[in-house]
C-alpha cells in the first residue's frame, strides 16, 4: 500500500471516529431488560479423538461445525465491553478459540502479514505472539485464517509457506512463546500457487486439507505419505472449510456437496456421493465467491446441511449423509429471506434438528453494514426426516456475524449494528441476545459507537460470536477483537 493511500485511509478513519463521537448522544448504551438463564438440554457432543473439546477447538465449534456452547454467556447485567486493536487499518481476527486453561487464541490478518496470538481472556493483552508468513493474496482464506486446536492443545494450521504446521505454547525464561512442534512440507503435493485453506484430522489421525483451488487430500498418519484429489468439473473450486465424522469428510465446492472416504486399495481420496446444488447465475453481493458460502454442518448422526447460492432465493439444503442410502438423498430445500435479497457467507448453526442462519446479502467485506440486507431464520428438520419447517423468521434484524447459542443461558448471541433512524448513518455496535424459541431480541448491550461504514473500527467481518469459559462473548472485527462480559452480581 502506498504512503498516499495510507495517509488517506488514516484521515478517513479519523474523520469517521470524530464524526461518530459527535453523535454519541444518539446511541443508547442498552436496550431491553437483563435476562435470567433459561437452560436448554446440553447437546450430545461427539468427541473427536484428535481434536480438543468441540466447543473451544475451532471457529465453528469442532469438526461438526455446530456453533453452540455449553458455556454461559452474558445476561445483560451491567455488561461492559473491551476492544483490542491489532491494527487501526486492517487487523482482522476471523477465528477465536480457547485452550484448556481458558486462554484465548486467535490470528490477526494484517496488511503486513498474519500473527498468531495467545491472549489473556480478561484483559485481551497478548501473552505470546508468532508472526506467520503473509498470504499469497488478500482475497483468499489461506495462511491461517482457519485453524483448529488438537487434542494436545496445539494449533493446527497451514501457513503460507507450503507447510502444514502445528504450534504449541512453551515457556522460556518465564516468558510464554509459540513453538513449532511439527511441520510437514506440501511442496509438490499440490500445484504451485495453490494454497491450503484448512486442515482437520479425521477419526484415525490422518491430516485432511482443502485448498483454494480444486484440490483436497490428506497426509497419512502412519506413513507420512500424501494423497490428493482434483475436483472433476471444469472451474470447480473449494472456498470454505469442511466437516468430518467417523464415516468420512464433507466438502462443499462451488458446484456440489461431497462425501469423501479413502479407497482401501489405492489409499486415494474418493467421493462416495456427490450432490449438485443450485449455485445461481452469478456471484451475489455479500459473498466471497460464486457458490455456497457455507462450510457443511452435520445434523444428528445422519444429515448434512449447507446453504446454496440459488436464484431467486438462497436456500437451506439438507441431505442424508450416509454413503449408502435407500431412496433420494435430498431431505429438504427451504428458501431464505426476501426474493433477490438473500445470501449467506456463514455456516449454519445447528442445535438438535434446528438450524439458524443470518442474511449477508449486500455485505461489503471492508465492513459496510449499511449495505447489508436484514434477516435471521430458524428452520427445523422434522424428526421423521420427511422435510423441514420454518420455525421463525425475523427480517428486520441486521447481523453480519454468525451467532452462537449458549445452552446454559438459552440465548442466541449476535453482533449487530443498529441505527437510530432510517436516514441516520450513525449508530452503535451491539451484542444482541435473541430468544431461541421466538427469534425476538431480548436485550442489546453497546460494544461501541460507530458509523457502520468501511472506516468503522468496530465493523464486522462476518466472524462468528464465540463464548469463552469465563462467560464472556468475543467477536473478531476489522481491527481486532471485542469482548462483552457481565459484571459479577
Amino acid at each position: 500500500m502506498s504512503r498516499k493511500v495510507l495517509l488517506i485511509t488514516a484521515a478517513a478513519i479519523a474523520l469517521g471516529y470524530f464524526t461518530a463521537l459527535r453523535a454519541c448522544h444518539q446511541v443508547p448504551a442498552s436496550m431491553g431488560q437483563a435476562s435470567t438463564a433459561a437452560p436448554l438440554p446440553a447437546p450430545h457432543q461427539v468427541h473427536h479423538p484428535f481434536l480438543a473439546e468441540s466447543q473451544r477447538s475451532s471457529m465453528h465449534g469442532g469438526a461438526h461445525n455446530w456453533d453452540i456452547n455449553t458455556y454461559g454467556g452474558p445476561l445483560g447485567h451491567k455488561t461492559s465491553a473491551k476492544h483490542r486493536v491489532f491494527s487501526s487499518i486492517i487487523g482482522v481476527a476471523p477465528n477465536i478459540s480457547f485452550d484448556s486453561k481458558g486462554r484465548l487464541i486467535t490470528v490477526s490478518i494484517k496488511l503486513t502479514g498474519i500473527e498468531l496470538h495467545l491472549l489473556d481472556p480478561e484483559t485481551l493483552e497478548t501473552l505470546a505472539l508468532l508472526k506467520l508468513p503473509p498470504k499469497a493474496s488478500a482475497s483468499d482464506n489461506s495462511g491461517g485464517a482457519y485453524f483448529h486446536l488438537d487434542s494436545q492443545d496445539r494449533v493446527l494450521l497451514a501457513p503460507a509457506n507450503n507447510t502444514i504446521s502445528i504450534y504449541e505454547i512453551t515457556q522460556r525464561s518465564g516468558e510464554l512463546q509459540w513453538t513449532l512442534a511439527e511441520q510437514y512440507s506440501v511442496a509438490g503435493v499440490v500445484p504451485e500457487g495453490v494454497n491450503i485453506h484448512d486442515v482437520i484430522p479425521d477419526w484415525i489421525g490422518n491430516l485432511w486439507f482443502v485448498t483454494g483451488g480444486a484440490y483436497l487430500g490428506y497426509r497419512e498418519q502412519s506413513t507420512g505419505e500424501f494423497y490428493t484429489y482434483q475436483l472433476p468439473a471444469e472451474g470447480e473450486t473449494i472456498q470454505n472449510s469442511f466437516a468430518v465424522d467417523d464415516e468420512g469428510l464433507y466438502v462443499v465446492s462451488t458446484d456440489a456437496l461431497y462425501q469423501f472416504q479413502i479407497d482401501a486399495q489405492t489409499k486415494q481420496p474418493v467421493y462416495t456421493w456427490r450432490a449438485d446444488y443450485d449455485n445461481g447465475a452469478a456471484q451475489k453481493p455479500g459473498t466471497l465467491s460464486h457458490g455456497s458460502g457455507t462450510s457443511p454442518t452435520l445434523i444428528g448422526s445422519d444429515l448434512v446441511a449447507i446453504a446454496d447460492d440459488g436464484d431467486p432465493h438462497t436456500n437451506i439444503v439438507v441431505y442424508k449423509r450416509a454413503a449408502r442410502i435407500d431412496g433420494g438423498r435430498l431431505v429438504c430445500k427451504v428458501p431464505l429471506f426476501k426474493q433477490g435479497q438473500s445470501a449467506t457467507e456463514n455456516s449454519l448453526l445447528v442445535y438438535g434438528n434446528a438450524m439458524v442462519v443470518q442474511n449477508d446479502y449486500g455485505h461489503v467485506y471492508t465492513g459496510n453494514a449499511l449495505k447489508t440486507s436484514p434477516g435471521i431464520m430458524r428452520v427445523d428438520v422434522r424428526e421423521d426426516r420427511t422435510g423441514c419447517d420454518v420455525v421463525w423468521s425475523n427480517e428486520t434484524f441486521l447481523s453480519q456475524s454468525l451467532p452462537r447459542l449458549s445452552t446454559a443461558t438459552g440465548l442466541l448471541y449476535f453482533y449487530t449494528f443498529q441505527k437510530q433512524s432510517t436516514g441516520d448513518v450513525f449508530g452503535g455496535w451491539y451484542l444482541t441476545a435473541v430468544n431461541w424459541e421466538t427469534g425476538l431480541p431480548v436485550w442489546d448491550r453497546l460494544i461501541g459507537r460507530g458509523t457502520g461504514s468501511m472506516i468503522d473500527a468496530l465493523s464486522s467481518v462476518t466472524a462468528p460470536v464465540v463464548l469463552g469459559p469465563n462467560r464472556a462473548a468475543y467477536v473478531g472485527i476489522r481491527t481486532g477483537v471485542v469482548m462483552a462480559k457481565d459484571e459479577p452480581l
